[in-house]
């Protein structure tokens, strides 16, 4: 058995003009999970991912806050409870739509190492400056 605590994991924060912090708990690199990578995700009232895909399904699922969900399809509400099954490939952005901070969890599968997901999160926000 294993066991990741969100406060003690350093993560990234990632810069304007898509600030949120992420800590990836579990992960090939992290806890040495090979099969998922699992991650805890805030973002700040107001702000949110790019437009973004990715090569494998992601499944998430918000803990609080309120968010909106955009994909090139469709627009939904998130909120506390609410879980997403975003598609491969499908392209899908975040937006902290609340007064609070907005908090969730993801998994993708399969995995992705964290500093991968890191490295990738990082770039797309350096080309938007």
């Amino acid at each position: 058995m294993r066991i990741a605590k969100v406060e003690e994991e350093k993560g990234i924060t990632v810069p304007s003009p898509y600030d949120r912090t992420i800590k990836v708990l579990f992960a090939p690199d992290r806890q040495g999970a090979e099969e998922m990578t699992f991650s805890h995700v805030t973002i700040p009232p107001g702000c949110g991912t790019d437009m973004h895909e990715h090569d494998r399904p992601e499944l998430i699922y918000t803990i609080s806050g309120r968010a909106q969900s955009t994909s090139p399809d469709a627009a939904v509400a998130l909120g506390p409870g609410t879980a997403l099954w975003v598609e491969s490939g499908e392209m899908h952005k975040l937006l902290n739509t609340g007064d609070d901070s907005l908090t969730f969890v993801t998994v993708f599968a399969p995995a992705y190492p964290a500093e991968t997901l890191y490295a990738a999160c990082l770039e797309r926000a350096a080309q938007q400056r």
